[in-house]
């Protein structure tokens, strides 16, 4: 929920529409396997023109506004951001690529310090190129934090070279500040997979035995990672050669023809604080009326990628 001038905004769950063939629809391409089709009702007309970070000028009015943000809107900002990051990884990376691997940097501290993680981070990525001459290294990085406060970053990494592999032992010695773990990456949606792991919450409570090298009890929380960023904390980073998704217009019959039908679908009502007078309020009326519904459809091509035994590919909620 977020303020709008003095009115709120809800954005609540509802059914599914069936969009028309004909009808032209916004579509997301993300390489050559994802697609997302963004649908509204309505078309929204620009009521503000976003000026700063901190400033948007209403444009009917001319009024120059700050902007109000609540934990809420906050954390829905932050949902939107690793919807981004799912179409960056599903445009660059796929786990067919023996030239792409998945990285893990931890600490042997309990180092808590954004600011010294990314300055470690840049020394380690200086080391790895002159480790791997002869390699365009390109990576999209993802900084995640442990709920009492320790940060770790994890490295999605490709190479222009067909083969990509260090060692994990020798991956060690260049990160210097504690363990690290490598690996290819895995799913048939590398981007909803990591995402999903990205988001979700590890939460780890030692059980009880006498035992010192029992391992930890685990139970991940959907989404409530998010809720340990510190506010403008820019979680992820891409280099130079990251290729961007595209955006385009298509009927929504050409989306169906190329790829199917769709493998994942949110719809959601988009609605306004309603002023009601006294009767109105008295009769029990709806105090929110309806602006807008918008629905996006995540399409996916069929792959080679074959499942580990119990795997499954997840989808976040938007």
């Amino acid at each position: 929920m977020a303020k709008d001038s003095k009115k709120q905004v809800v954005v609540q769950p509802s059914a599914r529409i069936q969009i028309k063939d004909r009808q032209k629809v916004d579509c997301i391409i993300q390489g050559d396997r994802h697609l997302e089709v963004v649908y509204m009702a309505k078309r929204p007309r620009p009521g503000v023109l976003k000026l700063s970070k901190e400033e948007y000028l209403i444009l009917s009015t001319g009024e120059i506004k700050k902007y109000e943000y609540s934990d809420k809107r906050y954390t829905w900002n932050l949902g939107r951001t690793f919807r981004e990051l799912r179409y960056l990884i599903r445009t660059n990376f796929a786990a067919e690529g023996s030239n792409q691997l998945m990285i893990t940097l931890t600490y042997g501290e309990n180092m808590q310090d954004s600011e010294r993680l990314m300055v470690d981070f840049d020394a380690f990525m200086k080391r790895l190129k002159r480790k791997l001459k002869g390699h365009k290294l390109d990576y999209i990085t993802v900084a995640e934090p442990q709920a009492r406060g320790a940060w770790h970053m994890h490295l999605m990494l490709k190479s222009d070279q067909p083969v990509l592999y260090v060692d994990n032992r020798e991956m060690e010695r260049i990160w210097r500040h504690g363990m690290t773990k490598t690996e290819r990456l895995k799913s048939d949606d590398v981007g909803a997979y990591y995402v999903s792991y990205f988001t979700d919450l590890t939460i780890e409570a030692k059980e009880q035995s006498d035992k010192p090298n029992k391992e930890m009890s685990k139970a991940r929380k959907k989404g409530q990672r998010l809720h340990f960023y510190p506010k403008n904390f820019k979680f992820y980073r891409c280099s130079q050669g990251i290729t961007r998704p595209t955006k385009e217009q298509r009927e929504y019959w050409q989306v169906q023809a190329e790829f199917g039908e769709p493998v994942h679908t949110t719809t959601h009502d988009v609605m306004i604080e309603n002023e009601l007078d006294q009767v109105e309020q008295e009769e029990g009326k709806v105090a929110f009326k309806l602006m807008n519904v918008i629905q996006r459809e995540s399409y996916k091509k069929p792959g080679d990628f074959v499942y580990p035994e119990g795997e499954a590919v997840l989808f976040p909620d938007d």
